[in-house]
């Protein structure tokens, strides 16, 4: 009995060793609720998936979900913290409903930002040590309790005023006209300028647009050839930004323990490099995009300040007033959202961007 017990250790420690000495590949699911054209797609799931595989030799590799095949919008968290999915590309932390009170953040309006600028923010928002509300830093009350990780995708570029055939040129142009909000803050601003905002996902927009449900829309240039709106849209007030679509890169804890720390080391890296080639591609895509709509489509994009001062300073007081109704809305709801704004501005503004006029007053009251 000892000898066959003995057989049986050395046979079983041959094999240990044989497998000791090998690194095994991991493989994980990695799922979009948007589809391969799309911006966080194409140019941030792509790209990240190949630098990983690459830079890990093979060590760790992705079975690639689209278009919600696995975890449709707004069904990522709950997806991740199940195991149906390993990574979600994009989470889109709007469109959970309540359970990512604060990140709305950078939708807020602002002037002369970009999507460099604003990735870069946000993602130093993530990494902030600075306290919020009981200890917690923004990354601690927004993510830890969820079960994931996270970083910040590139964000989206600015997002504009656009409308199919009525121009808004005053304020009152604004009243009563039906116009597409993809989130809270958006259906914040718009009420603001006086406009009926209808609440509406971004593959809706087509046929909302093409039926006339709605006048318009607001929403990043950049991103209209995901939704093939581009020869819809006519008239656009560029050169303000109704905040900027920020959201998340995200991993369950579960996937992230099964990787060595070399390969979470390496994620970590590949993850921050990522956003900001995509924040550039966002960059690079709304100037191609508007200037094919101008070529061809007879697009009009006027700067904000080509616009009367009436309608500047209605755009500017809707701006402000959205930031104070954000704040005081989330701190009704018991979320430390004047703190969070107030990072977040100190943030964007040391990126070179600007506040809608009386926004820094009120944060500092």
């Amino acid at each position: 009995m000892k000898i066959i017990n003995t057989t049986l250790g050395l046979a079983s420690a041959a094999v240990f060793g044989c497998f000791a000495g090998q690194v095994l590949a991991q493989s994980y699911t990695m799922s979009t609720g948007l589809g391969q054209p799309h911006m966080w797609t194409a140019h941030y799931m792509e790209p990240f998936a190949e630098a990983m595989e690459e830079r890990t030799g093979g060590e760790v590799s992705f079975t690639k979900f689209y278009g919600g095949e696995l975890a449709g919008v707004g069904r990522s968290l709950d997806s991740l913290q199940s195991g149906v999915i390993d990574i979600a590309a994009p989470l889109l932390a709007p469109y959970h409903e309540g359970r990512f009170p604060l990140s709305d953040v950078t939708q807020l309006p602002t002037y002369g930002t970009d999507s460099p600028m604003v990735t870069r923010a946000f993602q130093a928002l993530l990494d902030s040590d600075v306290e919020l509300v009981d200890g917690k830093t923004f990354y601690d009350y927004e993510i830890v309790d969820k079960n994931i990780r996270v970083w910040a995708l590139g964000a989206t570029g600015p997002y504009s005023i656009s409308t199919t055939s009525k121009v808004l040129a005053e304020p009152a142009d604004f009243t009563g006209t039906p116009l597409r909000a993809g989130s809270a803050l958006h259906t914040i601003v718009l009420e603001n300028l006086g406009a009926t905002p209808v609440t509406l996902p971004g593959p809706a927009a087509y046929e909302a647009l093409s039926r006339k449900t709605i006048d318009g829309i607001i929403i990043a240039i950049a991103d209209w050839p995901s939704y093939s709106i581009q020869e819809l849209l006519q008239h656009s007030i560029v050169d303000l930004s109704i905040g900027h679509w920020e959201s998340y890169f995200a991993i369950s804890n579960e996937a992230w323990d099964q990787m060595s720390e070399a390969n979470q080391k390496l994620f970590d890296e590949i993850a921050r490099e990522v956003a900001l080639t995509n924040a550039a591609k966002w960059n690079e895509n709304g100037v191609t995009v508007q200037e094919a709509s101008a070529a061809n489509d007879g697009g009009s994009f006027v700067p904000i300040g080509d616009l009367s001062q009436e309608m500047q300073d209605h755009i500017a007081e809707a701006g402000r007033q959205s930031w104070i109704d954000w704040v005081e809305a989330t701190e009704a709801g018991g979320h430390p959202a004047r703190a969070t704004a107030k990072l977040y501005a100190e943030l964007i503004q040391a990126e070179g961007g600007n506040l809608p006029a009386g926004v820094a007053e009120y944060l500092a009251d």
